[in-house]
């Protein structure tokens, strides 16, 4: 199935993954500390994200805001709306995982936006906004763009 993937290219089997790991963890501290050759100081090492984040929309399907492998850091946003007529209230559920499915990824956290106008379903406009900095921190917010209200 892999080796579909990568057009039929023989696969190398030598490789220990944990040993892949401990030499990744090597170069970045031969980088970090200033040590090594100048092949190593000249690597560059990106940061990226190991799963993809999204939020669950109706029916418990998951949407993807930001994809695996995005190198880090990142800024992604959407917009959403409310599912029911006259809401005055948005769950925002954050998963990880790569299904299509919530219940089948790694939930990671909720909070609610409250305080929106009433309004039929589909006319409010909500930006979510999924933002890793640097050291991997994630910070999700949501915000009504009508009244401005805000949540994390």
């Amino acid at each position: 199935l892999i080796q579909a993937f990568f057009d039929g290219k023989e696969l190398c089997k030598s490789i220990n993954p944990d040993e892949a790991v401990a030499y990744g963890a090597a170069v970045q501290a031969a980088i970090v500390s200033g040590q090594g050759s100048a092949e190593v100081q000249n690597m560059l090492l990106l940061d990226v994200a190991p799963l993809s984040l999204g939020i669950e929309m109706a029916g418990g399907m998951m949407q993807t805001l930001i994809e695996r492998n995005t190198t880090l850091p990142t800024n992604k946003s959407q917009d959403f709306t409310t599912y029911e007529d006259h809401q005055t209230f948005v769950d925002i559920k954050v998963y990880e995982g790569e299904r299509g499915m919530v219940k089948d990824n790694n939930y990671l956290g909720k909070f609610t936006l409250k305080d929106i106008p009433k309004a039929l379903r589909g006319i409010p406009k909500i930006k979510v906004t999924f933002n890793i900095d640097s050291n991997g921190i994630l910070e999700v917010t949501a915000e009504d763009q009508q009244s401005k209200q805000k949540s994390e």
